[in-house]
């Protein structure tokens, strides 16, 4: 069994089988065409948010910062916040991801700059209001050898993965996207029209239709595409032919 993530960045030939229109060339026109400044409801743009000279554990910063957008957004529609818990999660899991048993509470240019990229979180859930309720850490069925995954969060139209980098997007984070495009709807667990990679530290995001992605990558209909996706992941023992 093999994660979505090792999926994404490994595995060439699998993925030129089935989106052979995936190349260097696609990535940069998608990043040139498809991304959007950040602004809010208000009418006042949000701002990038600069690493910070003395700050290390910027994926602990980028962890903390979701958890506690995830606070805000709740406070937003009435329901009772848990900063407390919100800290405990991210810990948890950059100290999963990372090996580590325990790890220091966050410094103070750290919890600073997380509140930053909070408030760009609270713009971006402004924009996407009239899309009805957000449900995070949605849990996506794996399937053959894809293990169950977990998405940063969604509305019954639009899947929304977060990369909150100092980068634009790249190959991988389109070939995770797809992923879990392939994986929810494929399963009937989700009914998305729509994809968006939002990034709260450039306050950029990039949005598009899904059934548009998967036509023009693979040169097939969505439906089509999803199934032969699928069929290779249960056929398989080992999708690997060829790396990158």
């Amino acid at each position: 069994m093999i994660s979505e993530r090792q999926l994404s960045e490994y595995f060439y030939s699998f993925w030129q089988d089935h989106f052979p229109l995936l190349d260097t060339m696609f990535v940069k026109r998608f990043n040139v065409e498809k991304r959007a400044r950040l602004g809010s409801t208000m009418g006042s743009p949000a701002l990038p948010i600069s690493m910070g000279a003395g700050v290390k554990r910027f994926d602990l910063v980028a962890e903390l910062a979701f958890e506690l957008a995830i606070e805000s957004y709740k406070k937003r529609i009435g329901s009772v916040p848990d900063t407390s818990g919100a800290i405990q999660r991210a810990f948890k899991r950059i100290a999963l991801l990372q090996g580590e048993r325990e790890m220091s509470s966050p410094a103070g240019n750290e919890r600073s700059e997380a509140s930053l990229l909070v408030g760009n979180y609270e713009h971006w859930f402004q924009t996407i209001e009239p899309e009805g309720a957000v449900q995070f850490h949605a849990r996506i069925k794996g399937v053959g050898v894809l293990n169950e995954m977990e998405i940063d969060f969604c509305t019954a139209k639009t899947l929304f993965e977060v990369k909150a980098v100092n980068r634009n997007v790249q190959g991988s984070d389109l070939r995770q996207v797809i992923c879990y495009i392939v994986a929810g709807l494929g399963s009937r667990q989700y009914t998305w029209s729509d994809y968006c990679i939002f990034n709260p530290r450039l306050a950029v995001s990039y949005r598009g239709r899904i059934d548009e992605l998967l036509g023009y990558l693979s040169g097939r209909t969505a439906p089509e595409c999803i199934s032969d996706f699928l069929d290779a992941l249960l056929e398989r023992e080992q999708p690997l032919e060829t790396t990158f």
